[in-house]
């Protein structure tokens, strides 16, 4: 009788065992889990901070700008301070920060406005958008080259991680002839 109750006991031992291992790997995966997310959460707010009143223009096509500026103005003409960034060679990109803008001193509805000159003696000024004073968020100006003489430029202004026109109404492409500033 003996010998049963010691073949019963190591194998209620061995059971025991079993069940522990199970609970130290679920233990680990969440552990892990958690730090992950955290993690990542972190990045994601770092990546969102940095994309907070910036613009960046790409020219991506074969023609320089001569003049780029660039303001906020409202119904009344009432404008905010104008940046102008001068001259943007050929397949260049500029990143530079709104701050200036400052479209908080505009009360109400503003428009993002555009001037914009070629070294082929075109100019064009544009309006787009519907901002209010708590925008701040990230304007990406693109001009590119098309099949015919036409440049396509892409002005998208939006907010937060995925650059959200919702708010702006500001995703519009344009195509302009840099010799005469026909916008179509």
């Amino acid at each position: 009788m003996s010998r049963v109750k010691t073949r019963n006991y190591e194998y209620q031992g061995k059971k025991e065992e079993k069940k522990v291992v199970p609970n130290k790997k679920i233990r680990t995966l969440v552990i892990g889990g958690g730090s992950l997310f955290i993690l990542l959460l972190v990045v994601l707010v770092a990546v969102e901070s940095g994309l907070k009143n910036k613009i960046v223009i790409k020219n991506r096509s074969t023609h320089k700008i001569t003049s780029l500026q660039i303001w906020y103005e409202d119904n009344s003409g009432n404008m905010t301070e104008v940046m102008n960034f001068g001259e943007v060679p050929a397949k260049k990109k500029v990143t530079e920060s709104t701050e200036e803008l400052e479209l908080s001193k505009i009360l109400g509805e503003a428009w993002l406005t555009v001037q914009i000159a070629f070294e082929d003696g075109g100019k064009a000024v544009l309006q787009t958008g519907q901002f209010f004073n708590d925008f701040n968020g990230k304007i990406s100006f693109e001009v590119s080259d098309t099949k015919t003489e036409e440049l396509m430029l892409r002005l998208r202004a939006g907010e937060g991680l995925f650059n959200s026109t919702a708010v702006t109404n500001c995703d519009d492409v344009y195509y302009i002839n840099p010799k005469n500033g026909y916008i179509e």
